[in-house]
């Protein structure tokens, strides 16, 4: 499969996934008193939310010459920070954010020229590629909305 097919696959996944997760957090998670964990279905979203505009500035950042988003963290600590950070506003301003945060995102997917750029640095210095980065995304908002659907998360 060619590059760009690649990207335009994984581009689809990730819609589907991010408008199936809204349309959840959007309805009855907005209204549900369910928590994995911690967590509750806002700051699930907060969290979403905050790896999306990470992804998104690494590949904005590399599209323009410059380097990959880095975090020195822990994926815990910044998940943590994640929901602290957006923590004024509401499930409509989210939704909203991560609509503009996905339009940007796809722009980027597919203007930038090689797929398998690293746009992401984790706290142990790994590197995660464009690619591996809208597959992970995809798959995430799946597994998130998944669990806080589940008959134990209740």
């Amino acid at each position: 499969m060619a590059a760009s097919q690649q990207i335009e696959a994984l581009i689809r996944a990730l819609e589907q996934s991010v408008e199936a997760g809204l349309t959840y957090f959007q309805g009855p998670g907005g209204q549900a008193r369910i928590k994995v964990g911690i967590w509750g279905p806002r700051e699930v979203l907060c969290h979403l939310v905050w790896w999306h505009q990470a992804t998104v500035e690494g590949m904005e950042s590399v599209l323009s010459g410059g380097k990959p988003y880095r975090f020195y963290a822990s994926v815990d600590e910044m998940n943590a920070r994640a929901v602290g950070r957006l923590a004024g506003r509401d499930t409509a301003q989210l939704a909203e954010l991560l609509r503009q945060l996905q339009a940007r995102l796809v722009k980027a997917a597919r203007a930038l020229p090689d797929p398998n750029a690293t746009v992401l640095v984790t706290g142990d210095g790994s590197g995660r590629s464009v690619l591996q980065r809208l597959e992970t995304i995809a798959r995430h908002w799946s597994e998130h909305v998944h669990s806080l659907q589940a008959p134990s998360a209740a």
